[in-house]
């Protein structure tokens, strides 16, 4: 088995912290581009005359590229250096921003954020293995934690952001200010890392499975496809019968693997981390937690500037309570790991599920006469939830992964958080749109009637989450030497 050490110094490099700051804008811009977009999407649906579909595939083919295209990416930097991967990500990332920013149509937009999912993959891969290497292991829980506290925040944080831009209308742009904003972030990322983050790459790195990738890809493709379309078509057996075939090609896959690891190759998926419970029990919790989450953000905002006529503006400012809340219980949640182990993970998803409840109760009781400052409480508890979830089950999922898998863990473990996010939103808009019906933008009472069907999905994924954490060990106990595989 080919072995996946990184190459580079032994000594730490005194240079690291601040290498890492850069890099986690350059995450931060990577992973605001997930949430940025849902404050604009009805200015989008009127602007380009996209319909319902559409606007799930504006948010979904992002996540979903990110998804799929991950493991390669990461592979991509280790052949020819992550320092390398890191900038050639965020330039291609601002190119394509500006390409998202100028497109005339809805498929233009679509096949943008399909390319800025690309270039994002590349920036992201690269974080976790950059952390790996140049931070020593008495330092890595804390920078992992603040990784994890950057995902969860700039999560959060973008429809904030994207309801001040679409709001402030600079020069007249509207909802394109929100692609715009990436040439500045990404210029300073880029200088950043190109003066301070040193070259690491791995010493032998894996060759390419580019087999694996093409089913993994139409596996996901098969069982995405039917979620999005299937509603406009009026749910066809092609639909039904690309599911199963979905569900057949990733079993194919899988044994795909485990035959290339048989025959001494590098798979796309290492077939051996599957057997620590923590890192599947971890990326469970992952997949389930953030469909939750990032769907709730889809139709909330939807039914918040339609059903009620907020403004981009309005709407993200109602999101504030869960923005500060998400950063407050980030970066509390590390040391609460360190002292009550995983229970921390069922505490954070059940607080989350309390919160959607609690929001789901708030919008059917409120009716036409809600205000923003209602769905405080609700959104605190739901933030507060993604903080003590989002950023310690990282660590999680790593702990007990063999320092020469620890490249491949996280490729797996980045492409869950994205097809999680990417599945939430197909599954869930489904549920709210399907329940929508032939409501205009004047049916008030049937978009909060669909609003709560959709809430629901979400406290189901958020209760299965903590049902997932409760079959973790306690303690999460870090793999020894004499463990290691040989």
């Amino acid at each position: 088995m080919t072995e996946l050490r990184s190459a580079g110094p032994a000594t730490p490099d005194p240079r690291r912290r601040t290498a890492a700051a850069f890099v986690l804008i350059a995450v931060a811009m990577d992973i605001l581009d997930t949430t940025i977009v849902i404050v604009a999407l009805p200015d989008m649906e009127r602007d380009l005359g996209a319909g319902s579909t559409v606007l799930q595939w504006i948010t979904a083919a992002y996540t979903l590229t990110f998804a799929l295209t991950l493991i390669t990416a990461g592979r991509i930097g280790d052949r020819i250096g992550r320092r390398l991967a890191v900038q050639i990500g965020i330039l291609s990332f601002v190119v394509t921003s500006a390409v998202c920013a100028l497109a005339p149509n809805a498929e233009i937009l679509v096949a943008g954020r399909v390319a800025q999912a690309l270039a994002g993959s590349l920036i992201l891969t690269q974080a976790l293995a950059i952390f790996q290497v140049e931070f020593p292991e008495a330092e890595r829980p804390g920078v992992l934690g603040v990784f994890g506290a950057v995902l969860g925040s700039a999560a959060v944080l973008g429809p904030i952001l994207g309801g001040v831009l679409v709001a402030a209308d600079i020069g007249g742009l509207g909802w394109r200010t929100i692609f715009w904003i990436n040439l500045p972030i990404g210029l300073v990322a880029f200088l950043g890392v190109r003066r301070y983050l040193r070259e690491s790459r791995a010493a032998r790195p894996p060759a390419l499975d580019p087999g694996g990738l093409a089913l993994l890809t139409l596996a996901l493709f098969a069982l995405l496809l039917p979620l999005v379309q299937g509603r406009e078509f009026g749910w066809p057996w092609w639909g039904f019968a690309m599911v199963a075939a979905g569900f057949v090609l990733l079993v194919v896959f899988a044994r795909s693997q485990v035959r290339r690891e048989r025959a001494g190759a590098v798979p796309l998926v290492l077939p051996r981390l599957w057997r620590e419970r923590s890192f599947v029990g971890g990326l469970g919790i992952v997949l389930t937690f953030l469909a939750a989450f990032m769907s709730m953000f889809f139709v909330l905002n939807y039914y918040l500037q339609v059903g009620l006529g907020f403004g981009p503006l309005g709407a993200g400012l109602t999101l504030v309570p869960s923005a500060v809340s998400t950063v407050v219980f980030s970066l509390l949640s590390t040391p609460l790991l360190r002292r009550f182990g995983t229970r921390v993970l069922t505490v954070g998803a059940l607080v989350g599920a309390v919160g959607l409840l609690l929001l789901t109760a708030t919008v059917q009781l409120a009716d036409d006469a809600l205000r923003a400052w209602w769905l405080a409480p609700a959104l605190l508890l739901v933030g507060s939830g993604m903080g003590l979830v989002t950023a310690p089950v990282i660590d999680v999922v790593l702990t007990r992964v063999p320092a020469d898998d620890a490249g491949a863990a996280s490729g797996v473990l980045n492409t869950a958080e994205q097809l999680g996010a990417a599945l939430g939103v197909a599954a869930v808009g489904t549920v709210f749109f399907g329940s929508v019906g032939a409501a205009g933008p004047g049916g008030q009472t049937e978009l909060a009637d669909a609003l709560g069907a959709a809430l629901w999905v979400n406290i189901g994924l958020m209760l299965l989450s903590a049902a997932l954490s409760l079959l973790l060990p306690r303690r999460i106990r870090r793999r020894s030497a004499e463990e290691a595989p040989v």
